[in-house]
């Protein structure tokens, strides 16, 4: 191992992966540091005490990630890296048996589906397909892969042409405002809420309502990892090692190295030191780089606030039912739509908007949901290499929150709940599902949102967004005003995790976006060709003025 490198990469998830690998490619020496043996972060998956049952235990869906200039960029198909496509994205079913199914490509089939508890929303549903796909292309979609623009600026120019000033019409709305003012049947608005609530988005918030056009006009490009999610993290270690980086896994980082007030490389708990002559990049929390690694007597007090009243989500941790099953789920809603049996996703609990405040009032609190509103999937059935043959594993998702208050037992108190709340999920799922019975299940067990902090530290209380997607912490103010273009108050260190734009869930575009940044303060040409948000904005308006 070399002693200096031009710059470290704090973290060996992802967007660290996907930034280094950039970087290196531009003929830096760089070196990622990772705390696990496993590298990937969030791309986990596990064997259980069952052999041969693959267990994604933290991401699973991968919306879209083979369609990405990254991955291609990258070049992760010849690092061996396969998706399976899924046509049917998401059905819904309800509690007599009903189902609402969303299609990946077939908006037609989504608003047949859709008809069949509205036909007013049916022609809504449409008429967004339709309206908003300019909006969604060139505005929501060039924002999530570029740095954000501070919200002025971005505005002069969105009011210049006509998919900017559909934008500005929904932002300044909540999702909850724009699902019901797009909707009137309680059971749609709650399928197309509940999947913004479960991406992470505090749907209550001012600030994301454009989220909703858009995601009725893009569809769901709805993609598994072939062979496991941790088949991502593979590959990236492969294309990291190949791209000419260092990597040390199983060692994590004691501090962040200062001298003369810049970021200078970074000392590891072993006691070794690592110098970086040009740049560290964090894809750590805030708290973790700051406060633990930078260390509050380097920072400016305000500053240092700002930091200690970043706000983690108590409305995105989850607590995860695994199970092994001798067979696959199948579905009583079947009946009422033979296509739920096919669907990736599967909400099971959920009968409409109705139970989403519900369900935020008591995260808020910071007690156990009184309701269940499962959210899974079934991924042997759609990649049997997951799964011995003819066998299958599903995982089922609940909101919950990992903090608990004191009065509810402290987060600790999911250690003693972590049994009955595991049977109290196949309970309840077992309503929805014709054979979830005793001699299908060849193991079952739960993971808390306390497991994945103590897993994956950065997630705190179980955060899976690391950081709130509030209006207060999304696009030019995530995570702080100072840090939005993926540089710190600190000089020499970036930032390129989930706690900056556009948030988590596996995207990359934190990697991505750091990483041309890292470039730019370096006077060096990407021998890529990142993408302007802003000038496309531009050309935009200027066709509109035409």
């Amino acid at each position: 191992m070399r002693e200096e490198y031009d710059g470290i990469v704090l973290g060996g998830g992802h967007n660290g992966l996907i930034c280094g690998g950039y970087l290196a490619r531009a003929g830096l020496k760089v070196l990622v540091v990772e705390r696990h043996l496993e590298i990937g972060g969030g791309l986990d998956s596990h064997e259980g005490t069952r052999s041969g049952f693959w267990h994604n235990v933290h991401s699973n869906n991968h919306r879209g990630v083979c369609d990405l200039k990254w991955y291609k960029d990258l070049e992760l198909d010849k690092m061996g890296q396969e998706y399976i496509r899924l046509p049917i994205s998401v059905a819904m079913l309800t509690k007599d048996h009903k189902a609402i199914v969303w299609y990946a490509s077939e908006p037609e089939k989504t608003a047949a589906s859709i008809g069949r508890f509205s036909e007013k929303d049916a022609k809504a549903f449409m008429e967004y397909h339709e309206k908003y796909k300019g909006m969604a292309g060139d505005i929501f979609a060039r924002e999530q892969t570029s740095p954000p623009v501070p919200y002025e600026e971005k505005k002069a120019v969105l009011e210049k042409s006509e998919a900017g000033r559909q934008y500005l019409e929904w932002q300044p709305k909540s999702i909850n405002d724009a699902v019901c003012e797009i909707f009137e049947n309680d059971v749609i608005r709650g399928m197309f809420c509940f999947l913004s609530v479960i991406r992470g988005f505090e749907t209550d918030s001012p600030g994301l309502g454009h989220i909703v056009p858009a995601a009725l006009a893009s569809g769901v490009s709805t993609q598994m990892s072939k062979g496991s999610t941790h088949k991502l993290g593979h590959s990236l270690h492969k294309m990291i090692t190949l791209s000419g980086a260092d990597l040390i896994d199983g060692m994590a980082v004691k501090e962040i190295l200062m001298e003369d007030g810049r970021a200078k490389g970074v000392v590891c708990r072993d006691g070794r030191v690592f110098k970086a002559n040009k740049f560290v990049v964090s894809s750590l929390n805030p708290t973790q780089t700051f406060l633990d690694m930078v260390g509050e007597d380097n920072l400016e007090t305000d500053f240092a606030n700002k930091v200690k009243n970043f706000k983690y989500s108590n409305t995105t941790p989850l607590f995860t039912l695994l199970l092994a099953q001798n067979e696959r789920l199948y579905w009583k809603a079947a009946e009422w739509e033979p296509d739920v049996n096919d669907a990736w996703y599967l909400i099971a609990g959920l009968e409409g908007f109705g139970d989403i405040p519900k369900l935020y009032e008591d995260c808020n609190a910071r007690r156990i949901p009184k309701g269940k509103q499962l959210l899974g999937a079934q991924p042997a059935q759609h990649d049997p290499t997951q799964a011995p043959p003819g066998k299958c594993t599903s995982f089922w998702w609940q909101l919950a929150p990992g903090n608990l208050a004191e009065e509810h037992g402290g987060p600790d108190h999911w250690d003693d709940v972590r049994e009955e709340f595991t049977q109290s999920c196949v309970d309840h799922l077992a309503h929805y599902a014709e054979n979830l019975t005793p001699d299908n299940i060849v193991e079952q067990f739960g993971q808390t949102p306390i497991d994945i902090e103590r897993h994956l530290p950065n997630m705190v209380g179980g955060d899976i967004q690391v950081g709130e997607l509030s209006e207060d912490q999304i696009l030019d103010k995530r995570p702080f005003p100072e840090c939005a273009q993926y540089r710190t108050p600190v000089p020499g260190l970036y930032l390129c995790g989930a706690s900056c734009h556009p948030g988590g869930n596996i995207t990359g575009s934190p990697g991505y976006n750091a990483a041309g940044i890292v470039c730019k303060d370096l006077g060096m040409e990407p021998w890529w060709n990142p993408p302007d948000a802003l000038e496309h904005w531009k050309s935009l308006a200027n066709g509109d003025e035409k």
